[in-house]
């Protein structure tokens, strides 16, 4: 496994671009565009002022880079970096901004929600949408980029309209059975949009693309409800994750629960391979402690012998947002595998394996879990605890990676390249490219630095 060295970074802002050929990153107001191979840059623009976000257009010829603060969103060319775009929202201000998925138009949500501004890059033309609902996602496209979906708050209830992104064009707009709308996602197959509610009203719908409600799920009343949710990529399967620390799954033709997943803090299933990470104590040359101890202790991982019992955490019951349920799933790109964390039991990763609906791994860190990802083109996992290390977990097996470098590079995020070649491990100030394939010359950027699991 293979490192680059590290670079300067602000508000863990890096991204590949979307065909893989290059890397943004932002220091304070400047963006850095590099080559993914050697790392060399290619160009840096500089901003107005410090970037708060960045986005690449889907094609990857232009970057958007936000300044909330300012009010401002300024686009850059890859093909031509003489050309560039500002765009100023004035008096209106700035909470977010994103692409279209063709790439030519920007929409800018206003604050206080007012209004969604969409700007054409092509023609300088500008459309608004108005009563756009602040809430946790509010916003989706579909994937094949033919629609938008739009939460909106209008007379005190919750509506969704869709928009025809080619002209944006309304297409349907129908009120939702809900309290107060928390979120809304396409389908990967475009065809059902999922809506759920706040979280004190446990509610799914499901609404076809001519706005019809195709089923709604309630798994209880009268306590805290949904968390996550996440579509399987096959469309197949809609993972809801709630704060009563269980996952339910349900199916794509009835729209009924196919199976629920616990995460007690005790696992007693034999079936179950548990995971544990325990920290190396590192030996001299005749089996004496090493002196002077290393910078940061290596770790790797341990199978347990089970019954396991989990380290759990007891929330806070007299604040808001508790430490409960489930905060974090994800489906593996094949279908295979779902990947889930307990925020009461923050240092796990529970791993199920769909075809058999079961659990089928758990790993146990010695930190709280913050980050995960599925690499995008085959079922291994990547996960981080805010430490030096980053941890790899496939059906083969599963290891503990120290990053190495001066100083102590603590990761808190991590992204994948869409190859699964390669993942952008991001610091607080810094981040590096950890390489993953092992082939000679694969990258002039990377510096072969010896078995570190």
């Amino acid at each position: 496994m293979n490192f680059s060295e590290v670079f300067k970074l602000s508000n863990q802002l890096c991204k590949f671009s979307p065909d893989g050929k290059y890397l943004a990153s932002c220091v304070q107001y400047r963006l850095v565009v590099r080559e993914v191979n050697s790392l060399q840059i290619l160009q840096l623009y500089t901003c107005l002022d410090q970037i708060q976000h960045v986005e690449w257009s889907a094609d990857s010829l232009f970057i958007l880079c936000a300044m909330y603060k300012r009010g401002l969103v300024q686009v850059w060319s890859l093909e031509q970096p003489a050309w560039h775009c500002r765009i100023d929202e004035g008096s209106a201000g700035l909470v977010s901004s994103c692409w279209s998925p063709d790439g030519r138009h920007v929409l800018n949500t206003t604050e206080f929600h007012l209004r969604i501004t969409v700007w054409s890059l092509c023609t300088k033309s500008v459309s608004y949408i108005k009563y756009p609902k602040a809430c946790q996602q509010g916003v989706t496209f579909s994937r094949d980029g033919r629609y938008l979906a739009l939460a909106e708050r209008r007379d005190c209830k919750d509506y969704i309209s869709i928009f025809v992104c080619s002209d944006w064009q309304l297409l349907r707009h129908f009120d939702t059975d809900t309290q107060d709308l928390a979120g809304i996602e396409w389908a990967p197959n475009g065809c059902v949009l999922a809506a759920w509610d706040t979280c004190l009203e446990y509610k799914v719908l499901l609404y076809s693309l001519d706005g019809r409600l195709l089923a709604a799920y309630c798994a209880y009343e009268w306590s805290l409800g949904i968390k996550a949710v996440a579509w399987s990529p096959s469309s197949q399967f809609l993972a809801v994750g709630s704060y009563d620390g269980k996952v339910r799954i349900l199916n794509h033709v009835t729209w009924k629960v196919l199976t629920e997943f616990g995460h007690p803090a005790a696992i007693s299933d034999p079936r179950v391979v548990v995971y544990k990470e325990a920290e190396k104590s590192p030996r001299g040359t005749l089996g004496r402690p090493a002196c002077p101890p290393p910078r940061a202790t290596e770790s790797r991982y341990e199978i347990a012998a089970g019954p396991v019992s989990l380290q759990t955490l007891k929330p806070a019951a007299d604040r808001a947002n508790p430490k409960i349920g489930i905060g974090a799933l994800a489906f593996s790109p094949d279908n295979y595998f779902l990947a889930t964390r307990n925020d009461n039991v923050p240092n796990a990763v529970w791993i199920w394996d769909i075809q058999k609906l079961r659990l089928f791994v758990v790993l146990e860190q010695l930190a709280p879990v913050r980050s995960f990802q599925w690499d995008p083109q085959q079922p291994r996992l990547a996960v981080c605890t805010g430490g030096s290390k980053v941890y790899l977990w496939s059906p083969a097996g599963c290891v503990s990676v120290q990053v190495p470098g001066e100083g102590d590079f603590q990761v808190l995020s991590l992204c994948w390249h869409f190859s699964g070649d390669s993942l952008a491990l991001l610091s607080k100030d810094h981040f590096c490219l950890c390489f993953l394939e092992t082939e000679e010359g694969a990258g002039t950027a990377f510096r072969q630095l010896g078995d570190h699991t």
